[in-house]
């Protein structure tokens, strides 16, 4: 067979079409539902940052107020700027020593209302650092897992009512109710059930 002066032309535009990478792009529409831009999850760590530690510093004597309102700002300045796991957590751990470090009493029971906001911050800051200020969240996955953190908010808000009520008095076997309770609510704050609100890898 005596190859045709267009057999190379032809061969050519056969490759052009076979390529995947040299096909032209189809045209896509994307609908979605009602959505929040990335930077109100910055926005709402601007009032949980210092939400948290001043509740906690605030259950603490002695502690001066310009020490309060330093460590705040910073906090809430690298958590906005950098929202990590890490950051999220270090926040937390300094609003712990800021309730037990300075005082002498064995529990107090507004550690479930600081419990409460550290659950907050810290599932904020996971969003915030999954979706760019730019970006879009639809409500819609926001609520993946709404019953796993109503849950535990819900029943966090009640245990600290009833150790707020039941404070100055001696109930046999209250300690351990309240210990298994709390286990209780961290086995259901990190029950994940592969949704994707899990804090892993994403």
């Amino acid at each position: 067979m005596i190859p045709s002066p267009l057999t190379p032309l032809v061969r050519r535009i056969t490759l052009h079409l076979a390529d995947p990478a040299r096909r032209p792009l189809p045209t896509i529409t994307v609908h979605t539902r009602p959505t929040l831009r990335g930077w109100t999850f910055r926005a709402a760590l601007l009032a949980l940052v210092p939400l948290l530690l001043f509740t906690a510093a605030a259950r603490t004597p002695g502690i001066p107020h310009s020490v309060t309102l330093t460590i705040a700002a910073l906090a809430t300045g690298l958590v906005v700027v950098h929202p990590t796991p890490t950051t999220a957590g270090g926040v937390i751990a300094v609003a712990a020593v800021l309730f037990w470090g300075f005082t002498s009493e064995p529990f107090d029971p507004w550690a479930l209302a600081v419990a409460l906001l550290a659950h907050l911050l810290a599932r904020t800051t996971w969003w915030a650092a999954h979706v760019p200020p730019q970006g879009h969240a639809e409500i819609a996955a926001l609520l993946t897992s709404w019953r796993r953190d109503l849950t535990v908010l819900a029943a966090t808000a009640l245990l600290g009512a009833l150790a707020m009520l039941a404070s100055g008095t001696t109930v046999q076997g209250a300690v351990l109710l309240a210990a298994l309770a709390v286990v209780g609510l961290v086995l259901v704050a990190l029950a994940t059930d592969g949704s994707s609100r899990d804090d892993g890898r994403s």
